[in-house]
């Protein structure tokens, strides 16, 4: 066994907490399974939110412990600060909480969730182009820090399955929609679609609110609500819908892109960074224009196009398979 040790910390594990563990401990079994890689892989889950016995513990400890390489997978990224004289990977997934939280609570939280810990990283993991711009943006002299890894494909192979789709206004198309903080636009959608022959598959953690649009818009009969979905069910509902609507505002990566793309979804999104990169391939909407989402899915009765979509995309998820983002992440631990 090799004495060279890369540790995961993981966030702890909350209601709706899907991207981040999904693509990380998948990374983390990928590596660990491999014989050539020169490391010993371990990994531990944080119990509380703000889990400050154990960056006690983990501070004090490390101070005795031989040189490793600890990788801070998102979401805890105080944590980078409990590993002193231990080489720190810090991955930051977006900077939606920092331009979100105000005043006193959000100068705190950006000082111990970004300030401090991007501060006391070795390297920091951007898992997007348009990610590291705005982390360039946002704090100075951390260029050369960051490297981009993007997320991969997580789904196994046997667990994908395709159909042909074919649109028509006789036809009820079936769309789904994933995330419910309200960035995600699925009030806009309401809007735009409520008139034409659609069902509706919403993925939302938290309920409430998309259920009291759903009664306010008189859609109860064309619609469906999963929440806590097991990666089984999800991916039995990428088989089942016909078009997925991920028209966010913003988002640091956009995972369920590569992952409707690998079932032949054809997919509607918003015509800016990253999706613009990462969703190659899509249906491109202003995501502030309700005319323009109407407009998106009114284009997908031409089957040519959804042919053409669908094969673009498929060519797309060749970038982000699991072996080439791994191979990255072995690269960066042996740097370090």
């Amino acid at each position: 066994m090799s004495n060279r040790k890369v540790l995961f910390v993981f966030r702890k594990p909350n209601r709706g907490n899907y991207s981040i563990e999904r693509v990380y401990h998948t990374i983390f079994n990928q590596l660990k399974s491999k014989t050539d890689t020169g490391f010993d892989y371990k990994k531990m889950t944080l119990k509380h939110n703000y889990d400050f016995f154990c960056f006690l513990s983990c501070f004090l400890a490390s101070l005795f412990a031989k040189k490793y390489v600890v990788h801070i997978t998102g979401g805890c990224n105080y944590m980078v600060m409990a590993f002193p004289l231990k080489k720190r990977i810090l991955t930051i997934h977006d900077l939606y909480h920092y331009r979100r939280f105000k005043g006193i609570k959000g100068a705190i939280y950006n000082l111990f969730y970004y300030k401090f810990p991007i501060s006391f990283s070795h390297k920091i993991v951007a898992v997007s182009d348009n990610t590291k711009k705005e982390l360039i943006q946002n704090f100075k002299n951390i260029e050369k820090k960051i490297v981009v890894i993007e997320n991969p494909l997580v789904i196994p192979k046997e667990k994908i399955s395709k159909r042909e789709r074919f649109f028509s206004e006789d036809q009820t198309m079936h769309i789904l929609q994933i995330g419910d903080k309200p960035l995600k636009n699925y009030e806009r959608l309401i809007e735009a679609t409520k008139d034409l022959n659609v069902y509706y598959h919403f993925v939302h953690s938290q309920t409430k609110t998309i259920q009291l649009l759903i009664k306010q818009h008189g859609i109860e009969n064309k619609s469906v609500v999963y929440s806590n979905l097991s990666d089984e069910q999800l991916y039995q509902l990428y088989n089942r819908v016909d078009v997925l609507f991920f028209v966010s505002e913003a988002e640091g990566f956009g995972l369920p892109l590569i992952e409707a793309q690998s079932f032949g979804v054809p997919i509607i999104t918003s015509n800016i960074e990253p999706f613009k990169s990462i969703g190659k391939g899509s249906l491109f909407v202003n995501p502030q224009s309700v005319s323009e989402i109407k407009d998106a899915f009114r284009k997908l009765y031409g089957n040519d196009i959804v042919k053409n979509r669908i094969a673009e995309g498929k060519k797309n998820g060749e970038r982000f398979t699991l072996k080439e983002i791994t191979a990255k992440y072995d690269q960066l631990y042996a740097q370090l």
